[in-house]
């Protein structure tokens, strides 16, 4: 089976897209009062324009059961309508030994994700898991788009070289790595940062938050994280494509217009670093 790196490349170069649409009902937000409805007509407006989709966990989980029974029917319609994208499971999981394990089980026999997000605080032991499921995939948190990040992923080591604590996690997820089905989380909202792991870390795939209602500039982004092949990365957004209106009756529409402006900017920024995306 093909590496999750390898998937991540077929679906980019066959969408021409890298977009990723954060899939986050928020009860203050959605025009309508059924999530699993939500969901559905933004995948069915959107779904040839994305290379991926992202639920996170914690807001299907904050609804209790009946968010639970959302987010299997929004997995079930994505494989039924749109079988070539990818979903990323967003928990941001993180723990060790028979923990770790049951949360890959989790998220991947149950939930079948294509790849999740993992905090590595714990070490290896908190990765290796989700690495027995070959062609899946996992994003390790490295340099997130939030403001106090900075608290602890900015701390200076005591080494050379490699002077901040998130370039020398980047560094242990490439040596983890054997299988090519790790990739980090870097946010958009530091695009120097972006722009050094790319240079150390040439072929791992990114997957980039922080654009749209955070902030983060998107040409500047793509510029700074693709890889050599002008691919290998998921740029995320999910406020401003789901929530580009609040019009119940139209705003799936305007989702739909949000994720190919998105598109458009991303493929924009690559023709001129890269040339046209193939």
């Amino acid at each position: 089976m093909d590496s999750f790196a390898a998937r991540l490349d077929e679906v980019a170069a066959t969408k021409n897209s890298m977009v990723c649409v954060g899939l986050d009902p928020d009860p203050r937000r959605i025009p309508i009062d059924d999530v699993s409805e939500f969901n559905r007509r933004i995948i069915d407006a959107t779904h040839p324009l994305v290379a991926a989709y992202k639920p996170q966990m914690a807001y299907y989980e904050a609804l209790g059961i009946p968010g639970l029974h959302a987010l299997e029917d929004t997995i079930k319609h994505i494989r039924d309508v749109a079988p070539d994208v990818l979903i990323v499971g967003d928990g941001k999981r993180g723990d060790m030994g028979p923990t770790a394990t049951a949360y890959a089980t989790a998220m991947f026999d149950v939930w079948d994700f294509d790849v999740v997000t993992v905090n590595a605080y714990q070490g290896s032991d908190a990765v290796e898991p989700f690495l027995q499921y070959p062609g899946r995939g996992v994003f390790i948190v490295c340099r997130t788009s939030n403001h106090s990040s900075r608290d602890f992923q900015d701390l200076r080591i005591a080494e050379e070289g490699k002077p901040h604590l998130y370039e020398k996690v980047a560094d242990a997820a490439e040596r983890w790595d054997i299988g090519g089905n790790i990739g980090l989380v870097v946010g958009a909202t530091f695009p120097m940062e972006l722009r050094l792991l790319r240079a150390d870390h040439q072929t791992m795939p990114f997957l980039i938050p922080g654009v749209g209602a955070q902030g983060g500039d998107v040409a500047e982004a793509v510029r700074a994280g693709a890889d050599g092949n002008g691919r290998g990365m998921l740029v995320n957004s999910s406020r401003g494509i789901t929530y580009a209106s609040a019009d119940p009756k139209d705003y799936a529409r305007y989702a739909r217009l949000a994720c190919g402006s998105l598109k458009r900017e991303i493929n924009m920024a690559l023709e001129s670093t890269v040339g046209s995306p193939e």
